[in-house]
């Protein structure tokens, strides 16, 4: 790995890893809870999930291990570039008693399984933190096999939102490091979860968004039929004012691997 990679990845591991051990019992329960809720409204049988092989790419704290593993899946990994995250979601799961699911260290660039491994995959948040999201896409749609089922969440273009963030990217954020800025966050009373939805996207060496026909097109060329995109409850994206706001908005998809 090359010295840039490894130090942006490990920047990235590390501001993650320090936001999802923040989690306190309550926040990291309801965070749990969330998963099926969204299944739910979404209308997805989780009865499917039973006797499932299934990969969460990026797992941070372990939330979604826990979620699924709950579901009747043979078994549920997880990997993360950071190692305080494996370790948190890995004692997380042990207090449990889940033996049905685990986390390991590895990066979205290079899944330590062979072609075709998985029923289903769960990347949510992850890859537009990575020099080449496409890339890992590629790598993420390798493991899972035909018929398998893939759940990606990626940042959308544009918007007042994106806007606004940015500009506090690039000149406040550079002037008070993360570590700072979390102290004075938490401080004020800002939870952990509040902390990690706000500070991955101004202190991430790379946060990339696209339009939702450029993702589309990943999914066709890497052989997925039925495309779906589920509406985030915070925002609905196909109405014109939160296309002001958010643009593309946060971009939750799910699609099956042809046979």
């Amino acid at each position: 790995m090359d010295d840039n990679k490894q130090n942006y990845e490990q920047k990235t591991g590390n501001i993650y890893g320090k936001l999802f051990n923040d989690y306190d019992k309550k926040l990291f329960e309801d965070s749990v809870e969330l998963f099926e809720k969204r299944q739910k409204k979404w209308g997805v049988d989780l009865n499917w999930f039973k006797g499932k092989v299934c990969l969460d790419a990026g797992c941070g704290g372990g939330r979604f291990l826990v979620a699924i593993s709950s579901l009747g899946v043979k078994e549920i990994v997880g990997i993360d570039i950071s190692k305080q995250a494996v370790e948190v979601s890995n004692h997380r799961l042990k207090d449990r008693g889940v033996l049905n699911a685990r986390a390991i260290e590895a990066s979205v660039f290079s899944i330590p399984f062979g072609d075709n491994h998985f029923d289903y995959v769960i990347s949510s948040g992850v890859i537009h933190y990575t020099h080449d999201p496409h890339k890992a896409f590629i790598e993420l749609a390798r493991v899972l096999k035909p018929g398998g089922k893939i759940f990606l969440s990626i940042y959308g273009k544009g918007g007042l939102k994106w806007l606004t963030n940015d500009i506090f990217r690039y000149s406040i954020c550079k002037i008070i490091p993360f570590k700072t800025m979390d102290l004075i966050f938490k401080f004020l009373g800002v939870p952990a979860n509040k902390r990690y939805n706000l500070f991955g996207n101004l202190y991430a060496k790379y946060t990339k968004r696209f339009s939702e026909s450029e993702v589309r097109q990943w999914f066709k060329d890497a052989g997925f039929e039925n495309f779906r995109r589920v509406k985030f409850e915070r925002y609905d994206y196909e109405k014109p004012l939160s296309r002001i706001i958010h643009g593309e908005g946060w971009m939750q998809i799910m699609a099956d691997k042809k046979y």
